[in-house]
């Protein structure tokens, strides 16, 4: 059997109750060249079963592929490694694509044979219902620095890429340090070798997931700050504006955690230490400013 165009990589945990429903949108795929990895990341449930009998009901071609817990990184990494298609699809297991999603991306890619990467915009979904359409890009002539100083601006569920110049930067890094934020990271590796090309059309729909508690606030804002700081030491220019950059964009990570904290009305002396590290960083900010003013207004 030839190799398929397009490998979909879904990694999946404790996701039986649901993959059925992502599955179902890969299915309805008009563009048919397609093989369907999903890995099942030590589930304790019956996700291999479920995706196992799903794929052989419809006849799709593919496997699911279980493995002992390593993380989202570590699960995608293990998709694509088995994939044999030339182009890679990510879909993490509780996010949907429109029917038209495979088919209008290749035509991108096909209309534009210089791109690597096409990512396309998401509808997002909470607690069943449409909240806004998350409109990712834009293109830069320095993505990376784009990237880097100006935060993520890819989703993994809209991204599709060349497989050669995923495996050519590693795929994704498993530390652990970096949980939450290795998509991220991986975008911005690729951003030094590849091309970016992004669709204004929504293709998909992406299930918005609360950080919910306060330490997985702390927990996924103190992993971004150590992604940002390792790509900070690699960054060959360190000159004043870059440094002012660089303080910016860390302030803008601590008024985020600061604000996520105010809304919970949670952990004062968290939401102290993050409105001292923002005004250290960057204290004439407009916007750090008005987060001040708003922690003060709400008496923490």
């Amino acid at each position: 059997m030839s190799a398929p165009l397009i490998s979909v990589v879904i990694p999946a945990y404790n996701a039986a109750s649901f993959i059925e429903q992502t599955l179902e949108t890969v299915a309805a795929q008009t563009l048919r060249d397609f093989e369907v990895l999903v890995v099942d990341d030590g589930s304790r449930d019956a996700t291999k079963a479920v995706a196992e009998g799903f794929l052989a009901r419809h006849g799709l071609r593919g496997q699911c592929l279980r493995q002992d817990n390593k993380g989202i990184a570590g699960a995608r990494n293990t998709g694509v490694r088995a994939g044999s298609g030339a182009y890679i699809a990510f879909l993490d297991h509780d996010d949907i694509w429109f029917p038209e999603k495979l088919e209008t991306t290749m035509a991108e890619f096909e209309s534009h044979p210089e791109a690597d990467l096409v990512c396309h915009n998401e509808e997002i979904v909470k607690d069943g219902k449409v909240v806004r359409v998350s409109r990712n890009g834009p293109a830069a002539g320095r993505m990376y620095e784009r990237l880097l100083f100006l935060g993520n601006a890819l989703s993994p569920s809209a991204v599709t890429l060349r497989r050669s110049k995923l495996l050519e930067v590693g795929g994704f890094r498993e530390n652990l340090e970096f949980n939450t934020v290795e998509d991220y990271d991986l975008w911005m590796r690729l951003s030094r070798i590849c091309r970016f090309r992004f669709l204004d059309r929504v293709l998909g729909r992406y299930q918005l997931v609360e950080r919910g508690a306060s330490n997985r606030i702390v927990y996924h804002h103190t992993n971004l700050e150590h992604l940002l700081r390792d790509h900070f030491l690699r960054y060959p220019r360190h000159g004043i504006l870059t440094r002012l950059k660089m303080r910016r964009r860390l302030a803008a990570v601590y008024r985020s955690a600061l604000g996520a904290l105010i809304d919970r009305g949670e952990e004062p002396a968290r939401q102290r230490e993050y409105l001292a590290k923002m005004l250290r960083a960057y204290p004439l900010s407009p916007k750090n400013l008005a987060r001040a003013a708003l922690w003060m207004a709400r008496g923490s």
